[in-house]
């Protein structure tokens, strides 16, 4: 097989190539493409646990604590002690963030949009399907 045939390769390069419109998209806010993803997840489920938000990014603890430092100090997210549960740290949107829902949201919209105006209906149904079969195995070296 070619290098150029390679789907890790191709899956990467066109990974690379998404990120870049995303990044350059959102870099006039201030933000890093996975600030953006963040913070869109945020405004899907807000006051969320750093554990069930490191769920729904599939980012590890440690990472997204990082992250949520630095949404925190540039205004966007606070964190909040839960009455319930002491141990349990929540993530909840500053009103600086709140402010940029409707701009960020659309143009979360709009950012996948241009990805998905390339496919059919058909070829995109193919595509999640495949994407999530590929997601979802479970691979073993060899």
């Amino acid at each position: 097989m070619l290098f150029k045939d390679c789907l890790c390769f191709q899956v990467g390069k066109v990974s690379r190539k998404m990120a870049k419109l995303t990044r350059d998209a959102v870099a006039p806010y201030g933000l890093t493409t996975t600030q953006f993803f963040l913070l869109t997840a945020l405004y899907e489920e807000e006051d969320i646990s750093i554990s069930a938000l490191a769920q729904k990014v599939v980012l590890d603890k440690a990472t997204l604590t990082g992250l949520v430092d630095r949404l925190e100090r540039d205004g966007f997210v606070t964190r909040q002690i839960c009455p319930e549960d002491r141990r349990s740290i929540r993530v909840r949107l500053t009103p600086r963030a709140e402010e940029l829902r409707e701009t960020l949201t659309d143009l979360y919209h709009r950012v996948n949009q241009s990805f998905l105006s390339f496919l059919t209906e058909e070829e995109r149904r193919t595509f999640e399907q495949v994407v999530s079969k590929i997601e979802n195995a479970d691979f073993v070296d060899g």
